[in-house]
């Protein structure tokens, strides 16, 4: 009886982390495991429509990081996390880490093309922008689909395109972002009418977007030789729904699946022009 009392003592002590090898010396206690937060969403590597093309090492070994829910699992105490190309190996990223226990640890990178280097950016960058008036919304965009648009000066047409109640597609412009940039630091908040009528579409709504030639007005041409556009961002699609319309938005090439008329043609292939919210509040 006493032995089975001493053992169940023992067991105890151990839970706790107190019950060492040597007599009278404390174990270390047992390792406590934190998860940090690295979203690669907004990266090329991550997003480019041919494969997820980045992945992870902590402290110079490989470990594993689920892009979805963009957590990685280590110890507390000061680590560095790599991030780098799985088709080379070269690291595209780094960042020296205290991960502490009890602290939710995230951090957001940026990368608009795969031929463009891989940054730590601030998710509430914007935060501080001034929100649109009332009936208005607040767009900042840039272009990083030069390849595709071959204009020394880019305006886009932005339109509001919703169905009604009887399920007829109404499409309205909206008005004009003129003389776009090639950069998100370079671009500049363009204030826009919404054109959301009232009552909101009971099915929502969604921005499209049309290229135009600045300097001659003419637009960008798909490969079935009429104007090119695509849908740019879905507001209400938002989480968290952004309340004070103000949005940065990025332009990027992708390659599609094949030949179409709505597409754009570039050598042998076939791309499109997709936008990405960047920043939403």
């Amino acid at each position: 009886m006493k032995s089975q009392i001493t053992r169940i003592m023992a067991a105890a002590l151990m839970a706790t982390g107190w019950y060492g090898c040597g007599k009278g010396e404390p174990a270390a206690p047992f390792t406590e495991f934190v998860e940090v937060y690295f979203d690669a969403e907004k990266t090329a590597l991550r997003n480019n429509g041919e494969g997820v093309f980045i992945a992870a090492r902590y402290n110079g070994q490989p470990i594993e990081w689920n892009v979805l829910s963009k957590k990685i699992k280590v110890v507390t105490g000061e680590g560095k996390f790599e991030f780098y190309d799985t088709r080379n190996g070269n690291v595209v990223a780094e960042k020296v880490v205290d991960v502490k226990p009890g602290a939710r640890q995230e951090y957001t990178m940026f990368q608009p093309t795969l031929d463009a280097p891989v940054s730590f950016i601030d998710p509430d960058a914007q935060g501080s922008e001034s929100p649109a008036p009332a009936g208005q919304i607040k767009l900042k965009v840039a272009n990083y689909a030069k390849d595709l648009i071959p204009f020394t000066k880019l305006d886009i047409r932005v339109s509001i395109s919703y169905f009604d109640a009887d399920w007829n597609e109404v499409i309205t412009e909206v008005g004009m972002i003129r003389d776009v940039q090639d950069a998100v630091d370079k671009a500049a908040y363009h204030l826009l009418p919404n054109g959301v009528p009232a009552p909101a579409p009971e099915f929502g709504y969604n921005y499209v977007f049309e290229f135009l030639d600045g300097d001659t007005g003419e637009p960008l041409r798909n490969y079935g030789g009429t104007g090119y556009s695509n849908l740019a961002f879905s507001p209400q699609g938002i989480d968290p729904l952004p309340v004070r319309n103000v949005f940065t938005l990025y332009m990027v090439s992708n390659k599609t699946w094949g030949e179409a008329p709505p597409f754009i043609k570039k050598g042998d292939d076939f791309y499109e022009i997709a936008t990405t919210v960047l920043f939403a509040n």
